[in-house]
């Protein structure tokens, strides 16, 4: 009996040792493939960098596209499409579908997307499925990243890598040059952020007519503190909007007790060396023009501070019954919800009014805003919310594209194309 009972222990031994490494072998033969395909992506660091001692050089530190002479040059602004392969196909495709009506009816020239094109896990393959559905549509178009890019299990040099692939993306149709650096689409590694680009528009003489401004306004910052600004009402007031007040780079206003309290929330800012960069910019685009001051637009996806300002203001006289879609002293649109820019003011709107350049910025990354309004000589503009995810107005009243007519001389005219899903 006892060697009956060594056989019977041993043999149980076996099948448990036997069991253990079929599913060790099971393990192995579906992790490894599992972590291949789910693991993080990352891409290379960019090797372009910028030389403020140098001027900038029209072909070799951003694209160039040509308008035609006979019509304005026509951008599409795509705001906050947000693709994920957890979407059911049905509602990848009514997304991608609804793009692609709007290139159909506004034959444009250009195709901006402001950020939070992709969102959730799985973006390696949302990316790969972008390529081809917009590359398919056979127009330039011009990528910037979102807060939620940088969310995904891929990180922004990896999707950049990616676009870099992409037949008609700016990166491969706008350049110029045969030692052009493939890098300069990721920006130069001596500012902050990932994809800060340049695209000037010329006419057929050659001549700079519009500067295209493309930036990496970043994801979320938690260091920034109004709480702990001192002397408010010893900064300096908001004209037009009693109690307000700017003091060390924040924006207050009154609370509904009255107590000054921050205005914004935590998410990032345009960076100063951003800002550096965005001045060598204009000042060397306006060197090429012999001196001209070159008319621009800057695309990016978080508001700025001032987004806030302007609504106010613009507020106050809006009549009760205003749908948002008649154009008011040349405003238009409403706000749905809070402004959700940087409590943290970079100084971006004043270097931009400082330069007197740029006149239009477009933003996404509040679904339901669609104000469009002229504040101290800028156009502060929501871009419509084109994508299904995240939250959105299934009524359509405030989605479709967003589009940015420039003329002969630079000049825009901005419009929002409304395009409800069906």
């Amino acid at each position: 009996m006892g060697k009956v009972k060594d056989f019977l222990t041993n043999h149980k031994i076996e099948v448990i040792i036997t069991a253990v490494l079929l599913v060790v072998m099971i393990g192995i033969a579906v992790g490894i493939p599992c972590g291949i395909f789910f693991s993080p992506r990352k891409g290379s660091v960019s090797t372009y960098s910028y030389d403020k001692t140098k001027d900038f050089d029209l072909l070799k530190d951003g694209y160039v596209l040509y308008a035609d002479y006979d019509s304005d040059f026509k951008i599409l602004n795509i705001a906050d499409l947000q693709m994920s392969e957890v979407y059911t196909n049905s509602q990848n495709k009514r997304n991608y579908e609804l793009v692609r009506k709007l290139v159909e009816h506004e034959k444009p020239d250009l195709i901006t997307f402001t950020g939070d094109n992709f969102w959730l896990n799985n973006a390696k393959a949302a990316t790969k499925k972008f390529i081809q559905n917009i590359d398919s549509l056979n127009v330039p178009w011009a990528p910037v990243f979102g807060n939620h890019e940088p969310e995904t299990e891929v990180d922004t040099n990896w999707i950049m890598e990616q676009f870099l692939t992409a037949k008609n993306c700016i990166f491969n149709i706008g350049v110029k040059g045969t030692d052009f650096n493939k890098d300069v689409a990721k920006g130069p590694k001596n500012i902050d952020g990932v994809g800060n680009y340049v695209i000037n528009v010329l006419n057929n003489e050659h001549k700079i007519i519009h500067t295209i401004f493309m930036m990496d306004s970043h994801s979320n910052n938690g260091d920034q503190h109004p709480e702990k600004v001192e002397n408010i009402t010893d900064g300096t007031a908001i004209d037009g909007l009693n109690g307000w007040y700017a003091q060390d780079n924040y924006l207050f206003k009154p609370d509904e007790n009255g107590k000054l309290v921050g205005v914004g929330t935590t998410y990032d800012y345009i960076k100063l060396n951003q800002i550096e960069w965005y001045e060598w910019v204009v000042k060397g685009v306006q060197k090429i023009n012999k001196g001209e001051v070159v008319p621009s637009s800057a695309f990016f996806h978080i508001p700025l501070p001032e987004f806030n300002i302007a609504y106010a203001l613009y507020k106050k006289n809006l009549p009760k019954d205003y749908n948002g879609r008649d154009v008011i002293d040349g405003n238009f649109g409403l706000n749905r919800e809070n402004v959700c820019s940087p409590y943290y003011n970079s100084g971006f709107f004043e270097k931009m009014k400082e330069l007197g350049s740029t006149k239009d910025v477009i933003v996404g990354h509040d679904h339901v805003n669609n104000s469009s309004i002229l504040y101290q000589g800028i156009r502060l503009t929501y871009g419509l919310k084109t994508g299904d995810g995240c939250y959105w107005d299934s009524t359509g009243s405030v989605s479709g594209g967003t589009t940015i007519s420039i003329n002969s001389t630079g000049a825009t005219k901005t419009e929002h194309i409304y395009m409800p899903f069906k």
